[in-house]
């Protein structure tokens, strides 16, 4: 009887063990179904690892592409073209004014004044243009003498052998003066109510192209002080050159 009550704990003993095992057993089969993944996800993870690599390439080489549209070569290549340029022609024009004190004198067929009175305000803007005051400086082209037109402002001399010079519009042009054949321009100031003295076609120096405003005083400087003047614009230039580039490359 006592060997027999020994056998039973021992027989339950086992099964306890066998259902632990049972237990831990399903336990790891579930573990390790949910730890490996089925086919369809496995072959989920490789399909997105494979687009997101693809992906990558892509992104990258868009980027400079955006870099270069914002950067147009043609723009850049014009604008410089066009700043470099109205520099160089301050500078030069402002040498050239400084440098040539006798106006019988022409650069390249343009002449340089200065104008001291305001004989050219237009009392009528609209149909009086072209109009100056004084302080401005006016570039006269070379013409010849009986080349100019009904309208246009001329630079002539009061006199042929007249060292000064008068710029006027012209309003009337005649083909002879009295008995004298030759060209006469009747000249007249915009701000003026009396016409001129007629002028002969020797007295014609030139035709008004361009007025340059409020820079008198500045050329007359530049005359005074040529020197110095020549190293404020070179310091000028090269500092707004300087800006320039910092903006643009920021």
């Amino acid at each position: 009887m006592v060997e027999e009550r020994n056998k039973k704990p021992q027989s339950n003993k086992r099964k306890k063990n066998k259902k632990s095992t049972t237990k831990h057993s399903t336990n790891e089969r579930k573990i390790a179904s949910r730890s490996k993944p089925t086919a369809k996800a496995a072959n989920k993870q490789s399909h997105s690892r494979n687009r997101k690599k693809q992906q990558r390439p892509i992104s990258k080489k868009r980027q400079p592409a955006k870099y270069h549209k914002t950067k147009n070569p043609v723009y850049t290549v014009l604008f410089n073209v066009i700043f470099y340029s109205f520099i160089l022609f301050m500078i030069v024009g402002s040498i050239m004014f400084a440098t040539t004190k006798n106006a019988n004198k022409s650069v390249l067929g343009y002449r340089f004044f200065g104008v001291l009175t305001d004989s050219m305000v237009p009392r009528d803007p609209e149909k009086q243009k072209g109009g100056f005051h004084s302080g401005d400086v006016i570039i006269v082209k070379n013409i010849a003498g009986n080349a100019a037109e009904v309208g246009d402002i001329i630079t002539f001399r009061p006199s042929i052998t007249s060292q000064a010079f008068l710029t006027h519009r012209v309003k009337e042009k005649l083909d002879h003066l009295g008995e004298t054949k030759g060209t006469y321009y009747i000249t007249q100031g915009d701000a003026n109510l009396a016409e001129d003295v007629p002028v002969n076609e020797k007295q014609v120096v030139g035709k008004k192209i361009i007025v340059v405003p409020k820079v008198g005083a500045f050329l007359n400087f530049v005359r005074e002080n040529l020197i110095i003047s020549i190293i404020f614009l070179i310091s000028v230039f090269g500092f707004i050159t300087i800006i320039r580039y910092y903006i643009l490359n920021k």
